[in-house]
Formats: structure tokens, C-alpha cells, sequence
């Protein structure tokens, strides 16, 4: 705790997290109680809850040293995703439609595919061809012996206790299954094939970018392992606060339908930021990229599930 404390990016964070909640309620009358239920619940009890079950574990790999000008490819990086988070996925799709008939399992598998190019392929090859590394440097290369072993699977169900309690009990994307909307047969079928889905549609992508690539090449260029978790997670938010803007979907965060590039950015900060900060953690201690895939794929099982079932004809 005492380190935490005097860490330098934990400070800096959590300025920037008091100012914003500050002006977002005066500015934007948004509702405090919102981003401190989130702060609490997803970015301090899930991470305490990461923190206790990791303790003691050994990270699989070591981060090699910074590289020549890889702040510069960083930074391009971050970039890079923030417009196609913005437009270019957007685009992608408007042009592949003129090919493709539109349906929605058509768009999931588009999406799907060019989230697997954009995320990890491409990331993946930029540093394989400039500075040789492996799948291994970025924690994908796991034996099973190293996770299925007795810390890992601790980890795994200690998390997955508390994620299913908080989904279940308390999130609204799993109020069809406790209403009885969805049957038992979708359910059992339903429930297997969206989590393979997630573990590569949401697990793969979202973790080999933020955590496998941008927080560990922050954490070895900041010299710290909180400067990674804090830098990165506020990098993910931001990097949302443009497509929050332009494309006008904030109805669905409580925004307003066309929140301004205030709150666009205030709400990333607020709740984006936070949401990772637990997976984050388990990353930093365990260097198990697939072990934070599969928590992470946890994550949105139960909310996914009715889409799942709906978009795939399950019945």
C-alpha cells in the first residue's frame, strides 16, 4: 500500500481522476454516483480481489528492455487504434458491405477479423520484423504445464466467482437470463460456443494490444509496473473518447445521444480507465497472456449471451 501511495503515475492518475470527476458534475451534471460505483466495485474490489488471489505468483516471462525508438512505434500505436476505433473500423465495414450481404452474423464475423488483423497481426509483426520478438514476449506462448498449474487455476476461480456473482446478481446484461428469457437448452449450447467466441473476439484482441503490448512496454519504459497499469488503462479509455464523439452512441453510457467531446473524454476517464485495472494486475504478476484472456473472455459472458443466442439462432 505504501508503495502504491507514493508512486508517482498512482498520484498523477488519481488527480486527473478527482479533476475530471469534479468538472464532468459541474459541466455535464453527470452522475457522480455512477463513476464511484464503478471505481469501487470494478477498479478497487475486483482489483483487491486480483491482487490477493496473484500474490505470490511468479511472472512467466521477463519484459526485454526498451528498444530503439519504440516510444515512437508506441505512441504510433496508440494513434493508429485510436482512429480505427474512431472511423476506420466503420469504414471497413461500409466498404465490405458493398461485397457482403449485410446481416449480423456477416458484421460479427467482419468484425471479428479485422479486429484479429488490426490488434494483433499487424501489432505483432511490426515488432517481430523490427525487434524479434515472439509470441512467447508477449505471454501467448504458454505451455499447458505452466497454465494449468495450482496458482493459475486459484486465480482463475477466484475471479470467476467474483465476476459471475457481480454479473449475475448485479449487471443488467444478464437480467434475460435471471427473468427466464433464455431457455435451458441456450444456455447449454449458448454458453460453451460465446465463450470460445469471446476468448478470441474480445480476450485475444483487447488483451495482445493493451496489456500483452502497450502496458508491458510502458511498464519497462516507465520503470514501473504501476506506470504500466495506470498509463495503459487510461490510454484505453482514451483511446474510446473519439468514437464516443463522432459517432453519437453515447445514449448507451448515460450521455446524452450526442455527448460532447467533454464528456466523451470525461466518461472514458471514468469508467473506461478503471474497467481494466484488475486484469491489468493480474498481467503485471503473471506475464500469462492466456490466463488474462480467459478471465477477460469471463467478463462479458453472461451480458453477451441473449445477442449471442438471438444473432446465431440458438434456440
Amino acid at each position: 500500500m505504501k508503495e502504491l501511495l507514493r508512486n508517482k503515475y498512482f498520484i498523477g492518475y488519481s488527480a486527473l481522476y478527482i479533476l475530471t470527476l469534479v468538472l464532468m458534475a459541474l459541466i455535464e451534471d453527470f452522475p457522480v454516483s455512477q463513476s464511484i460505483a464503478v471505481l469501487l466495485i470494478i477498479g478497487v474490489f475486483f482489483t483487491f480481489i486480483a491482487h490477493l488471489a496473484t500474490k505470490s505468483s511468479k511472472p512467466l516471462i521477463k519484459s526485454k528492455p526498451i528498444q530503439a525508438n519504440e516510444l515512437s512505434i508506441i505512441v504510433g500505436f496508440l494513434v493508429y487504434i485510436t482512429l480505427m476505433l474512431s472511423f476506420g473500423f466503420d469504414s471497413i465495414k461500409t466498404f465490405l458491405f458493398q461485397f457482403v450481404v449485410k446481416t449480423s452474423r456477416s458484421e460479427e464475423l467482419i468484425s471479428l477479423s479485422y479486429k484479429l488483423i488490426f490488434f494483433v497481426f499487424i501489432p505483432f509483426v511490426v515488432y517481430k520484423l523490427l525487434y524479434k520478438f515472439n509470441l512467447r514476449d508477449f505471454g501467448l506462448d504458454v505451455k499447458l504445464k505452466e497454465f494449468f498449474t495450482r496458482k493459475n487455476i486459484i486465480i482463475l476461480l477466484s475471479m470467476f466467482a467474483v465476476l459471475f456473482a457481480f454479473q449475475f446478481f448485479l449487471g443488467n446484461g444478464a437480467s434475460p437470463i435471471r427473468n427466464g428469457l433464455i431457455s435451458n437448452r441456450q444456455l447449454y449450447i449458448g454458453l460453451p460456443l460465446l465463450y470460445i467466441w469471446l476468448i478470441v473476439e474480445v480476450g485475444l484482441v483487447e488483451e495482445f494490444f493493451f496489456r500483452g503490448l502497450i502496458q508491458s512496454r510502458l511498464a519497462v519504459l516507465t520503470r514501473s509496473d504501476l506506470g504500466g497499469i495506470f498509463l495503459s488503462g487510461l490510454f484505453f479509455g482514451l483511446a474510446h473518447a473519439p468514437g464516443l464523439y463522432l459517432r453519437g452512441s453515447g445514449a448507451l453510457d448515460n450521455l446524452g445521444v450526442n455527448p460532447s467531446l467533454f464528456a466523451s473524454v470525461g466518461y472514458s476517464i471514468l469508467v473506461l480507465s478503471v474497467a481494466g485495472f484488475f486484469l491489468a494486475t493480474i498481467w503485471s504478476r503473471t506475464k500469462n497472456l492466456w490466463l488474462v484472456i480467459t478471465i477477460h473472455a469471463f467478463v462479458d459472458l453472461l451480458p453477451g449471451l441473449a445477442e449471442f443466442v438471438n444473432t446465431w439462432n440458438i434456440n
